[in-house]
């Protein structure tokens, strides 16, 4: 096995997925028409209708809608992705235009990512292509291609040659050719995608009542997934709780559709059994959309109340506000419950 570890690209189209059962896998993004969407298998997209895509190195993580309205024998779905990814998507969806060279290539590298975000590639070889499937197997045959490999794309000269979405054997895998993808995507995204509506959830849910004076919040980025689509930080902002693992510092950015002037911010958090409340706290600020140049406003500590509350501050001009959670109070899950800016 040859195995070959880059820095991340600053422009990976390659992403990680974990579907609502807790399943992983892996997916390719690509930009249409202002919107960012992700490739993966039907499989790896699971039974519920969100997932948690992870980017390259700085990583960045969004929820995605996944739609697979292909005929039903074929193992693709599209993930509608969040604002969060488009700055992260100059890839289109003509990159996965067949070439010559491409059909003709003996080597291609599958490309995916480690927790850390790192690009990882492996060289595998190509053979037994026919009319929708392709096959390859490792290069070396000196270690095994694990499970959760399906979503990841095999690359030749830069250029997704396929999907991988099956492996029968340690050392081999089979992908759906680049160009059978093109031709269902594109003709899904031409037709359909503008009236496109995203599926009701399983269980209905009931949006927090607005709190007095409270700014209109938008989800934007957080630097980790939660621990379960079901519980994306979209949730904090209306029903629902964000949860995420204690693995790694958490920090997450909410906007302001404008800007407007802040005096107050309270997090809310209800801990149960093997969830648990954020302690120290640190609150950022920018005056600009993309959240960049933040500044630091304020930092404490959530009481055991689970309520962290600011007070009123000095008024304040606010585009994009970060949370930083530093550590929890105990062990388990972080959970947060809800974010208002007055």
């Amino acid at each position: 096995m040859i195995v070959a570890v880059y820095p991340a690209l600053a422009h990976s189209q390659t992403v990680s997925v974990r579907n609502g059962e807790g399943e992983h896998g892996f997916g390719w993004m690509f930009g249409y028409e202002g919107r960012c969407y992700v490739l993966m298998p039907k499989h790896v997209a699971g039974l519920y209708p969100k997932v948690s895509i992870m980017t390259s190195a700085p990583v960045v993580t969004s929820s995605a809608t996944t739609i697979a309205p292909f005929w039903p024998e074929i193992d693709l779905a599209v993930g509608v992705g969040g604002s969060a990814l488009d700055s992260r998507c100059p890839a289109r969806l003509d990159d996965l235009e067949e070439t010559p060279q491409s059909l003709n290539a003996a080597m291609g590298y599958l490309h995916r990512l480690t927790p850390a975000g790192e690009e990882e590639r492996t060289a595998l070889r190509i053979g037994n292509r026919n009319y929708l499937t392709f096959d390859a197997e490792l290069a070396g045959g000196q270690n095994t291609i694990a499970q959760g490999t399906s979503g990841a794309f095999l690359f030749v000269d830069g250029k997704p040659l396929g999907m991988a979405v099956t492996s029968n054997d340690t050392s081999r895998a089979t992908f759906i050719r680049s160009g059978e993808i093109l031709i269902h995507v594109r003709r899904y995204l031409s037709e359909q995608a503008g009236a496109y509506v995203p599926p009701e959830p399983d269980e209905p849910v009931t949006p927090a009542p607005a709190a007095e004076g409270a700014l209109p919040l938008v989800f934007e980025a957080a630097t980790m997934p939660p621990v379960n689509p079901r519980f994306a930080p979209e949730n904090m902002l209306g029903g629902g709780q964000f949860v995420f693992s204690p693995a790694a510092r958490m920090s997450f950015v909410l906007r302001l559709e404008e800007t407007a002037p802040v005096s107050r911010v309270v997090l809310r958090s209800t801990p149960s059994e093997g969830r648990t409340m954020p302690k120290r706290i640190i609150l950022n600020w920018s005056l600009e959309a993309d959240g960049r140049n933040f500044r630091e406003w304020t930092r404490g500590e959530m009481g055991r109340d689970g309520v962290f509350d600011t007070g009123l501050l000095a008024p304040r001009n606010i585009r994009a506000l970060q949370v930083i959670v530093l550590n929890a109070w105990s062990s388990g899950d972080i959970a947060i419950d809800s974010v208002v800016a007055q």
